[in-house]
């Protein structure tokens, strides 16, 4: 079997099991692929959120080169269950970019909001991370790590937040990529698989 036909059915199968449950969070997903000053990034980013009741969420991201140092993004979602609507913004600084004698360092800042069934939850998070690009046959594949923590506040309390996300992105084309992330909950977050596309111009 080919390589994009073992790719197709692996999307296949994880957008299949992931139509099947209810409820999911904002990943790191592309937050440490940088976009170029002027040019833009849209992603689409599914998510299967793996405790407390497995669910579903989808988010769309929109990311814009500030300069050679920051990049924004705004965030804004859907899913089931109790986690449902959400939208936020993120701030990406890259202190040291992916070069071919060391790996990308930097990280972003994010604050994000969830309306859940009966009360809203917001999340401020950093998110310390590091990636390298390696070319492959046919392409390249980007491997990460990110350790976000944070604060989330729901009701008037506040309880501190933490997971590990580690994944990788592959090159697809020059404005095509797909991520496939799997976050690792430490302190009161969930685990969660995600993945998707983005789409760089």
């Amino acid at each position: 079997m080919q390589n994009r036909q073992i790719r197709r059915l692996i999307l296949g199968l994880f957008l299949g099991y992931l139509a099947f449950n209810p409820e999911a969070n904002a990943g790191v997903h592309n937050a440490f692929r940088f976009v170029a000053p002027g040019q833009f990034a849209v992603a689409l980013e599914p998510e299967l959120t793996l405790t407390d009741g497995a669910g579903i969420g989808a988010n769309l991201k929109f990311t814009h080169g500030l300069n050679d140092l920051t990049n924004a993004t705004a965030i804004i979602g859907t899913g089931g269950g109790s986690r449902r609507f959400r939208a936020g913004a993120q701030f990406t600084m890259d202190f040291f970019p992916d070069t071919d004698g060391q790996p990308g360092l930097g990280i972003a800042t994010q604050g994000i909001y969830y309306r859940q069934e009966n009360l809203g939850r917001s999340e401020f998070t950093l998110i310390p991370y590091i990636h390298k690009a390696f070319d492959v046959r046919g392409g390249e594949v980007e491997p990460f790590f990110a350790l976000p923590y944070g604060v989330a506040f729901v009701s008037g309390h506040y309880n501190t937040i933490s997971n590990v996300a580690v994944g990788a992105m592959f090159k697809s084309s020059e404005h095509i990529r797909y991520t496939l992330e799997l976050g690792v909950a430490i302190n009161n977050t969930d685990s969660y698989m995600s993945g998707g596309l983005t789409y760089y111009y």
